[in-house]
């Protein structure tokens, strides 16, 4: 396996905004479409006044939105970025992009929901767990996982779509609500046209510990049920889950983790939706994108958030090769360690976009892409 970093782009950058958590994929006639959350950056207002600010953790706001910017197929620009439909009430925290066979585009994320600092107190006295932003003079409840979808190519979009919850015995752990799941990851489509997604969330009862639950939906994602099986390790959190679907049929799950050294714990199901034990390998990033490529071989790209800070990947055959493939740098020269959540996806000439977002030297972070050739 060879791979050569083509070049370095910015695919969007504003000083009056913090753009992250992007999304890329390849749309049928060609181009390419991207997803990002962005939300206002009030350090403009300062000019010269305002400090560099490379570290902060900007990730909640009460105009937090999805925006969307397309490119051709050789990542040159098709007009500026245009903000998504906003939900009424909260705010936008991920993006993520998926295309069904049906030509169908999907968007999921999750949510977060802003109230005065006064409205937050008086909710941890009642026992509610609140996201305090007091910068912002807000507190945030986290309000759930959702999916829309457009049939016009991204014209014009489904209403917001949460997913089931689980009432059965799940407990409020971190920002995490009752029952409710964060999105951040890759879904899937399996053979029969049923896509299947992962989320993360609170523990059950008697294990504090974050958990994957498992939702498909035979509606091209206009509606979802969820699986019975939910994966979970002792002592160990289990976030921001993203799917492969590979050609021999199976399905290869991806973690995130905190309490673990910072390394990737991966699960595999074989016969259906039924994942086997999740397990650690030796591999170390976050979050983690796995791309299967046109000829069946794995892309994994990940956020390091190590010297040198920035974004790695492999290229593995079979997934039992993976912790052994070579690790790819992509970017070491990030100078904040607020940066990855790379996405990947195939450019309309074969090469690989990754997307990522990035600080600048003063802190404004935006999206950066880096164009991948392989062998």
């Amino acid at each position: 396996m060879t791979a050569r970093i083509d070049k370095h782009m910015v695919l969007y950058r504003s000083e009056r905004f913090f753009s992250v958590f992007p999304s890329v994929v390849g749309l049928p006639d060609g181009d390419v479409l991207l997803a990002f959350r962005r939300a206002p950056d009030h350090r403009w207002l300062l000019k010269n006044d305002a400090d560099a600010d490379l570290n902060s953790v900007d990730h909640v706001h009460f105009r937090s939105h999805i925006a969307l910017r397309r490119f051709n197929g050789v990542g040159d620009a098709l007009g500026d970025a245009v903000a998504m439909p906003m939900h009424a009430e909260a705010g936008d925290q991920d993006a993520n992009l998926f295309v069904h066979s049906s030509g169908r585009l999907l968007q999921h994320g999750f949510l977060w929901y802003p109230v005065t600092m006064g409205v937050a107190d008086m909710l941890k006295k009642q026992g509610r767990s609140v996201l305090s932003a007091e910068r912002l003079g807000a507190g945030y409840l986290f309000w759930g996982g959702y999916v829309r979808f457009s049939d016009d190519n991204g014209a014009s979009w489904s209403d917001y779509i949460e997913l089931p919850i689980n009432a059965g015995g799940d407990i409020a752990g971190g920002p995490f609500a009752e029952g409710a799941v964060a999105l951040r990851g890759r879904m899937v489509e399996l053979p029969d046209g049923r896509l299947v997604l992962a989320g993360y969330g609170a523990g059950e009862k008697g294990s504090e510990n974050q958990q994957t639950g498992i939702f498909v939906s035979d509606t091209r994602g206009a509606t979802w049920e969820r699986q019975p099986q939910r994966l979970s390790m002792i002592n160990i959190d289990l976030q921001e889950p993203s799917l492969a679907a590979w050609p021999s049929g199976y399905l290869s799950m991806f973690h995130r983790t905190t309490n673990n050294g910072d390394r990737l714990v991966v699960a595999k199901a074989e016969d259906g939706l039924k994942f086997g034990a999740p397990e650690t390998l030796n591999i170390k990033g976050h979050p983690y994108d796995p791309l299967i490529l046109p000829d069946g071989r794995l892309f994994l790209v990940y956020g390091y958030r190590h010297q040198p800070m920035g974004v790695r990947a492999r290229i593995a055959d079979t997934f039992d090769e993976l912790e052994l493939a070579e690790e790819i740098i992509i970017r070491g020269d990030s100078p904040s360690a607020d940066t990855g959540y790379p996405s990947a996806c195939i450019m309309a000439d074969g090469r690989i976009l990754v997307a990522y977002y990035i600080a600048d030297d003063r802190g404004v972070r935006g999206i950066e892409g880096t164009v991948v050739s392989y062998e």
